[in-house]
């Protein structure tokens, strides 16, 4: 892989990607955290519109592992690829509907503070809440930090440089998040889209005008170049095959909606909106952009397969990270094309990494540090939850950078699948329960949070990508007890029902007679 660009190319992409870092922290400087720290954690979105605040929360979604894995499983496996494209904006569609509005009407900060209006909440469960947040903000962060170090080793022709290159992108991706806050990071967020949805579009209408823009063509070739035949675009080429191939896809797109349902960065941009009206908007601006986003990644991914998938399979599993510079240097022999793909790559892992590392520092300043530090009650947004938001961040950021270089070896799709298994089967049934089901107390929040946590832990530890196969953590011991490899079809479930019944068996519910209390339940804003 270290022939992807030429020294020519390679000045071009870091000469772009330095201006744009640079640009970013001025517009962060501006535009972000105001002096007494509170626009850190509590956006005036009055500098934001409507239509803008869409496109930042639909780049919320979009992470340099959207890019390059999605991309890199449809080349190899097909149609489970474009299953976990429809399971996201399956998940994007309920967001706007169940989520946005409501969510917005009841939380200032965090969503833990939905918890407090609704009457399940308290100190030990925003605490909780926010643990839990930072258990699916890490290892996203990982995972980004880690494919953009390997991405950027592999341009400059210095594998050995890989370290260097997760620290340094680190830094400068935790200054922006600290310097910026949330008005700042959507300023990144709107930069980004408006670089990555034109060169990305512009590779899938290459691929399309290669075939002469004749989809059935096209899938034949990727169908040949992927060598599987008719399989290509069948179920099973990653999932895998019988009742555990079935459950393996029920539980992606399954898991994969939920997660993406319950996002960190994505509440916490939602919080921010200005109105009802104004949420109707950033739905729509939302939804158009990932729409866009993901069928323009579904036709490059298919491209792949059909012109560079003899290379794909040669270099390995590991390669897939780089499936877009492959195809873009098939595209373009001149490198132009290969060039603005991986200005795009840096480009998507700055902006998510920002983001998440924002959205990572306010869980554990506001609602870990802040909740510990005060009294259960309102919890005014002042200057002491703006500083230590920012020292939150910062320290999640470095941390980050130093776990993503222990484990840039290990299996990264464990690392990915945690994420999203903790925040779809913990995160997501909490915020559904809180907003919809009166009866919903905080043993129940408890209970889901903690319990679907552990046994989303549990479940892909027991699993083949934990051990017992080549490409697990630890390939050399077998402590495997099930060959489900994505259980959200197990851990989602499990996650409703632990909140159900935390909540049936409190204690307080049934001495309050089942009644909530009218001054702490608010009905859901209706649209």
């Amino acid at each position: 892989m270290t022939t992807l660009l030429d020294p020519s190319s390679r000045s071009l992409v870091f000469a772009v990607f330095s201006v744009f870092v640079v640009i970013c922290l001025m517009l962060c400087i501006v535009t972000g955290a105001d002096e007494d720290d509170r626009a850190l954690v509590r956006s005036d979105s009055r500098r934001l519109r409507s239509w803008q605040q869409g496109i930042a929360m639909g780049g919320d979604t979009t992470t340099v592992a959207t890019v390059t894995v999605l991309v890199g499983m449809v080349a190899t496996t097909g149609f489970d690829g474009l299953g976990v494209m429809l399971g996201s904006l399956i998940g994007v569609m309920l967001l706007l509907v169940l989520i946005v509005e409501p969510l917005r009407g009841h939380a200032s900060l965090t969503a833990a503070d939905l918890l407090d209006a609704r009457g399940s909440g308290g100190t030990t469960v925003r605490v909780s809440w926010g643990v839990v947040t930072l258990l699916v903000c890490f290892p996203l962060l990982v995972v980004q930090l880690v494919v953009v170090g390997n991405v950027a080793a592999a341009l400059i022709g210095q594998p050995g440089a890989r370290t260097g290159c997760i620290v340094v992108i680190g830094c400068v991706m935790t200054a922006l998040a600290v310097s910026g806050g949330i008005r700042g990071t959507g300023v990144v967020m709107i930069a980004k889209s408006a670089i990555a949805l034109p060169v990305l579009v512009a590779a899938a209408v290459l691929v399309l005008h290669r075939f002469g823009w004749d989809p059935g063509r096209l899938l034949d070739a990727a169908a040949h170049g992927s060598r599987t035949g008719g399989a290509y675009l069948r179920p099973g080429g990653y999932t895998g095959e019988g009742w555990v191939g079935a459950v393996n896809r029920i539980g992606q797109t399954f898991g994969m909606t939920m997660a993406t349902l319950a996002m960190p960065a994505v509440l916490m941009r939602a919080i921010s909106t200005k109105s009802p009206r104004g949420a109707r908007t950033v739905g729509r601006w939302m939804l158009g952009e990932l729409t866009l986003l993901y069928g323009t990644l579904a036709v490059v991914g298919v491209g792949a397969a059909a012109l560079v998938g003899e290379a794909l399979r040669e270099a390995g599993p590991a390669a897939q990270v780089f499936t877009p510079l492959l195809l873009g240097r098939a595209l373009d022999s001149g490198g132009v094309l290969v060039a603005a793909l991986a200005c795009v790559l840096f480009l998507t892992a700055l902006a998510a990494v920002v983001d998440v590392t924002l959205a990572a520092g306010i869980a554990l300043g506001r609602d870990v540090l802040g909740a510990s530090a005060k009294p259960a009650g309102r919890r005014p947004a002042g200057t002491a939850d703006g500083a230590a938001s920012r020292w939150s961040a910062a320290l999640t950021g470095a941390l980050a950078a130093v776990v993503a270089v222990v484990v840039a070896d290990w299996n990264l799709v464990v690392v990915s699948t945690l994420w999203l298994a903790v925040c779809g089967a913990a995160l997501a049934p909490v915020l559904l329960y809180a907003l919809y089901w009166p009866g919903f107390t905080a043993r129940g929040a408890l209970w889901c949070l903690w319990g679907a946590t552990v046994l989303s832990v549990v479940a892909l530890a027991l699993s083949p990508y934990t051990s017992g196969t080549p490409g697990s953590i630890f390939p050399e011991h077998d402590f495997r007890i099930w060959d489900v490899t994505i259980p959200g079809l197990v851990t989602v479930p499990a996650g409703f029902l632990l909140g159900w019944l935390g909540s049936v068996t409190d204690p307080r519910r049934a001495a309050a007679g089942d009644a909530p209390d009218p001054e702490r339940r608010r009905e859901p804003d209706t649209v």
